[in-house]
Parts: C-alpha cells; sequence; structure tokens
C-alpha cells in the first residue's frame, strides 16, 4: 500500500532541507509525497485593515506560499535525484494545524529545524514541537545539515513502556520498507541508577536493582521484537548521554511520546526537548496512537 508523507514548507532552507531528506527515503518506497505549504492572516491585521477600508491580499499570501512550494520542489528533487512524486498543497490556516490537521490521513510528517543562531527558530521550533505533541502520525524534525541518503542505521530510545514498544515497532518497519539491505536497527535503553556513582560501584551497590530492570527492559524488547530483528544496549547512563553517544555514525534516532520507570523524564522531558534541537541527526517522535 502506498505511503503519504507530508513536509511542511514555509520558504526557509530548514524546509527545503526537510524536503531534501524525505525524498531521500522515498527513492525504493512505495510512497507519495505532498510539499505542504499553508497561508494565514492574523485576526488582528484582519481587523486592521477592515478598519480602514480595504482587505488582507489572501490571493497574493497564497500565491507566495504556493511559489515556496514549487521552489522546495525542484530544489529536492534537483538534489536527492530521485524519481520519487512530489504533490504541492497550499491550504489556509496557521502552519502548526494545518500540518497536524494533515497527519490524520498521513504516515509521516515531516518538518525542517533551524540553526540555534537564525532568527526564525522560535517560530519554526513552535511549529515542530506543536506537531510533536499533537500530530497522529510520526514527525520527523530534520536538521538542515542532514544527509541525504538512505537511512542505514537507526537508534531507537528503549525504556520497556508501551510508548517505546510502538517506536521500536516503527522503526523496525521503516528500516525494512526499503529494497536491498535492510538498515540496521539499535535500540537503546539507559539505566540512571546513581548518576554521580561510576558503573563498577553502581553494581556493587546496586546489583540486585540493575539486575530486574535489566530484565524488565529484556523482557519489553522480547515482546516487541521476538525475532531479534534490533541490537540491543542495556547502559548504566543518564538517558541523554547514552542517546548522544548512540546517535554517533546513526542516520536517525526515533522516540516515543512518552516513558516510564527509571528514564521517565528522559524521552518526554529534558532529553527529548534536546533531541529534537541539538540532535545533529534527524529525530521521529512516534505517538502512541
Amino acid at each position: 500500500m502506498t505511503a503519504h508523507w507530508i513536509v511542511g514548507i514555509d520558504g526557509s532552507e530548514a524546509a527545503v532541507a526537510a524536503l531534501r531528506w524525505t525524498v531521500g527515503q522515498g527513492g525504493h518506497r512505495d510512497v507519495q509525497i505532498t510539499a505542504l505549504g499553508a497561508y494565514h492572516v492574523p485576526a488582528i491585521m484582519a481587523m486592521f485593515t477592515a478598519k480602514r477600508g480595504f482587505g488582507v491580499d489572501e490571493l497574493g499570501l497564497a500565491a507566495t506560499a504556493g511559489h515556496d512550494v514549487d521552489v522546495a520542489i525542484e530544489a529536492a528533487i534537483e538534489s536527492a535525484g530521485a524519481a520519487v512524486p512530489v504533490q504541492p498543497l497550499v491550504l489556509e490556516g496557521q502552519a502548526q494545524h494545518v500540518l497536524v490537521d494533515a497527519s490524520v490521513d498521513a504516515d509521516l510528517v515531516a518538518v525542517g529545524r533551524t540553526g540555534a543562531g537564525d532568527l526564525r527558530h522560535h517560530l519554526l521550533g513552535s511549529v515542530s514541537r506543536y506537531c510533536v505533541t499533537h500530530a497522529r502520525a510520526p514527525v520527523v524534525v530534520v536538521p538542515v545539515d542532514a544527509s541525504l541518503g538512505a537511512v542505514s542505521s537507526i537508534v531507537v530510545g528503549f525504556d520497556g513502556s508501551d510508548h517505546a514498544g510502538v517506536a521500536l515497532r516503527w522503526a523496525l518497519d521503516f528500516a525494512g520498507d526499503t529494497a536491498g539491505d535492510t538498515a540496521r536497527v539499535r535500540a537503546v535503553a539507559a539505566i540512571e541508577v546513581a548518576p554521580w556513582v561510576d558503573e563498577e560501584l553502581s553494581r556493587d551497590r546496586f546489583g540486585d536493582q540493575i539486575e530486574a530492570e535489566q530484565q524488565r527492559i529484556t523482557d519489553a524488547l522480547d515482546a516487541v521484537d521476538p525475532d531479534g530483528r534490533a541490537e540491543r544496549s542495556i547502559v548504566l547512563q543518564g538517558p541523554r548521554q547514552a542517546l548522544a553517544e548512540a546517535q554517533s555514525g546513526a542516520d536517525l534516532v526515533v522516540v516515543g511520546t512518552r516513558g516510564h520507570g527509571l528514564i521517565a523524564a528522559g524521552l518526554l522531558g529534558s532529553v527529548s526537548a534536546w533531541l529534537l534541537q541539538d540532535s545533529k541527526v534527524p529525530v521521529v517522535v512516534v505517538p502512541n496512537r
């Protein structure tokens, strides 16, 4: 069945990079990509212009959004060199709401991420964060300098929760949905017992707790991946440190929307925020819906 991927386009280089990356992943898949632009007239602007007897040029706004979409498609197809169908679409509405509404019928939503020094970072960040929180489909946040080649190595943050299980299933499906070689998937689970104590001393003092947690995570991995398709790494580290080290050499990081247990704060709180903002590779957040 043909998959449907949506890429948010706002005229920025970050959005073009997201479309380039998405096209690069679609070269050997049965997928249709939609480059989606949005335009919106703020209520205060509409009121201001109405009081002065003239209206907002909505046709012009729509045309500008359409131009941005066309330029992004041309740039993405040229750089990726892949014959992937990309359909343009322009809708009226705030970008984050348009993308979330469109996610209901999508298999993946892609948005770009600007650099921290970019003046547009906060606006684009609010859209990407809103999509990550509310979208019905998995959302991938793509950095500007993301590699354009097909993904060959995927790291999944895993804590044994149902949400992490959904993320791992998605990663395994994505990894196996290409022609030729299947991408490598590595599930990384972090057990943070006493971060101020080194690993040897932690195992000496908290051996029973660590063993029980390792068994819980192993059982959860077996339930999701009984065939052992994913490599498994259970480390005595904080989740941020574990994922920071694991993403070195990876092409994609995948996490669920919620976590629990010893790394509850990891995949939802500061670590997820760090991943979405600073990861050197694209990050996919998979909702448990």
